[in-house]
């Protein structure tokens, strides 16, 4: 590991950049044993830039793509040491699930949307339970927000390698979108 942060939004306790101290308290916003904390996602930095630039270009990315949505981000950056071989610098992020409001206090990772008869009444079930969906306070979870984050870091990758003036591009679709008829590669980290 050769960085690791906490990316805090302005609204967010200030206490919260200590790592313990950040992932007591997302535990402890939890009321049951089995809740999902956060999401995990990782992505890979590029050979062609240097260290401090790939550090550089994480943390802006994480700035505006998460930070700016309100999300806590607690990163890692690795670069494993490969004798002879390739390379394989790359980022471990984790965001609580859970949004911070305004006031710094963790808010509902969904809200119940509670299913009505014709007479506005809510229906039970067979068990007498009120029946509802579970809807995401956030889009964070939405494959369509992934589809976006991937996007953007594409788009960042790219721009830095145009200002390097390298001829290399990276491209965030797979191989079928964008109509290459090729297996991809197994990741071997």
């Amino acid at each position: 590991m050769v960085c690791s942060e906490i990316l805090l939004p302005p609204h967010a306790p200030a206490e919260y950049a200590d790592r313990q101290t950040l992932w007591n308290a997302v535990e402890k916003a939890e009321q049951h044993p089995k809740a999902q904390l956060a999401y995990s996602l990782d992505f890979a930095l590029q050979n062609e830039f240097s260290l401090e630039e790939n550090i550089a270009l994480a943390r802006q990315f994480l700035l505006d793509e998460f930070v700016s949505r309100g999300m806590v981000v607690d990163f890692a950056v690795h670069q494993p040491d490969r004798e002879g071989g390739i390379q394989n610098p790359h980022v471990h992020v984790l965001c609580p699930i859970r949004p911070i409001g305004l006031d710094g206090s963790w808010g509902a990772k969904q809200h119940r949307i509670y299913e009505l008869d014709e007479n506005g009444n809510r229906i039970r079930n067979e068990a007498g339970n009120y029946v509802f969906n579970a809807v995401p306070t956030t889009d964070w979870g939405r494959p369509e927000t992934l589809e976006h984050w991937r996007e953007a870091w594409a788009g960042l990758c790219n721009a830095k390698f145009v200002e390097k003036g390298l001829s290399v591009r990276i491209d965030h679709r797979s191989y079928e979108r964008r109509g290459i008829n090729r297996l991809p590669t197994i990741h071997e980290g």
